[in-house]
Order: structure tokens, then sequence, then C-alpha cells
């Protein structure tokens, strides 16, 4: 159903030697997936949800996509609620059944909705929505008069980078009075990163400190279990767990060469990427980039409650001074600030100035925190639904994956039941999805079933061709009854069932060997249903009586 184009990136917290890349998933509870499926064994259930209790059991389902918050895809109209947004509650459970409802985004016609869009560091649009009664917007930039505008947008297209700036948007009605005013701060280095296609890598290198002192750094592939260190030959080290991305050194001999070789394992000891890095101490230091001349802040939110703010070297700095909220915290060398006290919807503001080692201000620059999801406004999307995934809590490699369910009829109306691979965009280059079942609400008679999967055709090492294998079967109205609908996966084999009758078969090594885990959504619109209209009833409900794996 869902291909997505955006790698999102994992926040880092970057430490001298082994790096740590934030928090590991708690509660994760995965499938036997180190042992060859046994093809003669009977299936016996591993993960289900009957959906008997009084509310979603979030220790099983997650309620947004892994990428973030509000991520659109495929041209989708609807916003994916995660708990406690926007008083609304798209899960409910009752009667042994879990029911997705999608509705109409309620608006309040006095609110102005302020957000923005960042296009590159230099350029920003204010977006707003247009409340009651509204005619022409006053902007104000750090307090002074910006523009006038009509419409619901205003362009800025040269600011600085790493750079807060304060903006006020004032709606005035057609005798020039005030309705509504909204502040919003913004930083173009908030905007998305962007991920260019690449070939999987390690892009292992190595950093000469001193004669004695160097640091071997790579990209731990996502779903490392163990990383093997080699010296010159011989295995040197065993650094077990998926964290670590450098090995640091600090004995080395400055008169002598060494080859390092990195070989990354799984978590089931399969081999996954390897690569080697050859270097003498004594050649000298790695040169450093001090060519940076001005402050550049960054902020990674990690949770509601907790974010981190780092800097750039900057050249002749020795120290940094600390201000949040106006008051003097504390002079460091460090380049970050870690803060766990956070209140969504309150903003931290912090300043940090750059001195040189006679006390002297190099540059200074803020940045405000609030860790408030505005995403709502952001995306602008008419529609609010849900979606359900197990990504934290049960992946798995083979099975038979089957939910019963009814789901909603209706224009626009997507109901899907899939799973993708847990590595998506990250060390699995065909990113593969098997589509259980896809509902257009307007075609209640046929349910849609998918195989997507990336191919290198050129052997140039991307993998950026999408190959896609599909089948429409025949159902009695899905939206009038409950169904069942499956899928049997194996190696090299998928077997797809509606009802418990056989719909599509698909064989060989195209098939995926991925751990995957599953999603359940109900969209609005898109490229495969077209837009809802207003023949679409809402709510819309997919209903769900249950969930179960099956293993051998």
């Amino acid at each position: 159903m869902h291909t997505l184009s955006k790698r999102v990136a994992v926040p880092a917290l970057l430490l001298f030697g082994p790096t740590f890349l934030g928090p590991a998933f708690v509660g994760q509870a995965y499938a036997d997936t180190c042992k060859p499926e046994d093809t003669s064994a009977e299936y016996k259930l591993v993960f289900e949800d009957n959906f008997d209790g009084g509310s979603l059991d979030r220790n099983k389902w997650d309620t947004e996509f892994l990428w973030g918050p509000g991520i659109i895809i495929n041209n989708e109209q609807q916003y994916y609620v995660n708990e406690g947004q926007f008083g609304y509650d798209p899960f409910t459970v009752s009667n042994g059944n879990l029911t997705i409802a999608a509705i109409k985004a309620p608006f309040d016609q006095t609110e102005l909705y302020l957000t923005s869009s960042i296009y590159s560091a230099t350029s920003v649009e204010l977006l707003w929505r247009t409340p009651a009664g509204a005619v022409r917007y006053e902007v104000y930039r750090n307090g002074e008069f910006q523009a006038a505008v009509t419409g619901g947008s205003y362009f800025e297209p040269s600011v600085r980078e790493g750079i807060d700036y304060a903006y006020e948007v004032i709606a005035l009605d057609a005798n020039g009075q005030a309705i509504v005013t909204a502040q919003l701060t913004i930083n173009t280095s908030d905007r998305p990163p962007t991920y260019p296609d690449e070939v999987f890598s390690l892009n292992l290198e190595h950093k000469v400190y001193s004669g004695k002192t160097a640091e071997i750094t790579w990209d731990p592939p996502n779903r490392a279990g163990r990383f093997e260190i080699k010296r010159n030959g011989t295995v040197y080290r065993n650094l077990v767990g998926s964290v670590y991305a450098s090995l640091y050194e600090d004995n080395l001999d400055a008169d002598q060469t060494y080859r390092y070789e990195v070989n990354v394992y799984d978590n089931c000891d399969k081999f996954i990427i390897g690569d080697s890095v050859t270097f003498r101490t004594g050649d000298g230091n790695t040169p450093s980039d001090t060519s940076v001349q001005r402050l550049v802040i960054e902020v990674d939110e990690y949770s509601k409650t907790t974010a981190e703010i780092s800097w750039n070297a900057v050249a002749n700095a020795a120290s940094y001074d600390i201000y949040e909220d106006g008051v003097f915290i504390e002079n460091t060398d460090a380049r970050s600030v870690f803060r766990d006290d956070l209140v969504p919807g309150t903003d931290r503001r912090f300043r940090v100035v750059v001195l040189d080692s006679d006390g002297n201000t190099v540059d200074e620059t803020g940045r405000v925190i609030n860790t408030a999801d505005n995403s709502f406004a952001l995306n602008r999307q008419p529609y609010l639904s849900g979606i359900i995934t197990s990504y934290n809590s049960f992946r798995f490699l083979y099975g038979r994956v089957e939910m019963r369910a009814r789901m909603p009829k209706g224009k626009g109306l997507w109901s899907a039941f899939w799973l993708l691979n847990a590595y998506y965009k990250q060390d699995e280059p065909s990113d593969p999805e098997i589509d259980i079942i896809e509902a257009i609400g307007d075609r209640t008679t046929t349910a849609n079933q998918a195989y997507h999967y990336m191919i290198d055709s050129d052997g140039d090492g991307f993998y950026n061709e999408r190959e896609t294998i599909e089948n429409r079967s025949f159902i009695n109205d899905f939206s009038a009854d409950f169904h069942t609908y499956s899928v049997e996966w194996s190696e090299g084999l998928l077997v797809y069932f509606v009802d418990g009758v056989e719909v599509k078969r698909i064989e060989g090594d195209i098939v995926s060997d991925e751990q995957m885990y599953i999603i359940a959504n109900l969209a609005v619109g898109g490229w495969f249903p077209g837009p809802a209209d207003e023949t679409t009833p809402f709510p819309a409900k997919f209903e769900i009586d249950y969930i179960r794996v099956y293993q051998r």
C-alpha cells in the first residue's frame, strides 16, 4: 500500500568512543527468527490481539508511523492521530472489536493555526488558515512590520540559518480591526533532512588525533547485533549490541601501519556488511575544519520532555556561555546541552555565546525548544484517522498473518492490512512490502493484494526501481460483513487468502527474507482511491475483530 519516499534520521547523542544512538526500543518482543522455519511443523500462535479489553493495548500497538507524526504519503488527506492529540481518539475497543474511525477535521474558525514550511537554509513560508471574518493580514518579524497580505501565506526568501526569528501574524476584518493574533518562532535548521539515494555502505573512516591516538568511525546498520573488529588480520574486539559507531584507540605506535576491518553481524549472527581502513598515525593528524565562522544550533527532540541542543565548531572558539530563559547557566567547552524537564506547549529559550581564549565574544545565537506537536497545523489535513503498527512490540520472519475485519464503504476511503520491512530505507535495499488486503471504499466487492519491492536493474548499487505484483479478487461486499484476510509467508513463497480461499500465489527469490511488522490503517484519499467527496459518510469505521500471527 504505502511506498514511502523519505528516510527519517534517528537522533544521535554523540559520545567520545562508541556512539550511543538514543534510547533502545523498550519492550520489543520478537518471534524466533534465527532458527530456520520447519515447514513440516504445525503453525502455532505467537502473537494476537482479540481486542477484548476496554481500550487499545499500547504495549502491542503504536499509533503513528515510525517516520514521525503526520507524515504524508501517497497524496493522502488524513492525519494519523496519536494518543492525546487534538481532542480526538480514533480508536474504540468495544464488544471484542477495535474500531478505527476517520472524521472530518474540526477546525476552530477563530484560530489562525499558524505554522511554517521550511524550504532551504535561507527560505521559509508562513502558512495559516483563514479565520471567520478575516480579509487581510499583517506580518511582523522580531517586532518589525514586514508585509500586508490577503492570502493565507507569506514567503520569506532570505533568512540566516541557525537563527530564531519571531513572527507574528495579525488577522484583520474589513474595518481594519484585529480579529486574532498568532506568534511562531522559526529556525531554518529545523528543516527535514534530505537523504539522496546511496549505495548501502558502512562509510568507514578514520581520524588521527596524535601519534598515539586515533578513532575509527562507521554508520551502524539498523539491524546490527555485533561488530567484529580486526586489527592487522586478527580479531581484536567484539562489540555486542546495535549502538556502536566508533572505536577510539589511545596506545598506538606512530611508526606502525594499522589495518582495521569492521564486520557487522545481525542478532542471528548473519553477516550484513564489512569494510576496512588503513592508516599510520605518524603521518600526522587528520585536519579538522575550522573555517566555520558562524554559530548554528540544532535541536534533537527525543520525547515530549527530553531534547538536546548542539552546535557546530566555530573558528577561535575556546568555550561557550549558555543562557536559558535569559539566565546564565554555565560556561562549557562542550557543544551540547541536554534537558529532560521540558513541558509540551511551553517555550524554553536558549542562547549560546561563543568565547575565544581571552573571553571575547566571537558569535552568539539562540534557539527555542517546544516539544508540542504542531504537525496537525503543519499538514493542514482535512481528515483525522488512525493507524496501528507492531513495530515496537513484534517483528517476525515468516508465518501466517490473519485479520478478521469489516471495512467501510465510501468514496476515497482506503482501509489496509499489511506488512512492512522493519528496516525500511536503511540496510535492506529491496524494501519489501506485503499488502494482505487493501479495500477501496467505492469498490466493495474487490479485495486488492500486492507485493512491492525495489530492484537494482543496472547493477550500480542503487535500489531505486519499484516492482509490484498485484492481484484483485472478488469478495461479497467487505463493508456489509466481517471477512478474514491472511497471507502465508515462507521462504520463497507468499500465498494470499480471503475467507480461507487462496486468491494469489507468488514464488521465487523475490519473496522477502527480512523481518517485518504489522500495520492496519484507515486512509482517506490518495492516488489509489481518489479523494473523498460529499457522498462519503463520516465517521468512517474500520472494524477489526482480531489480528493473529502463527509460526512453524
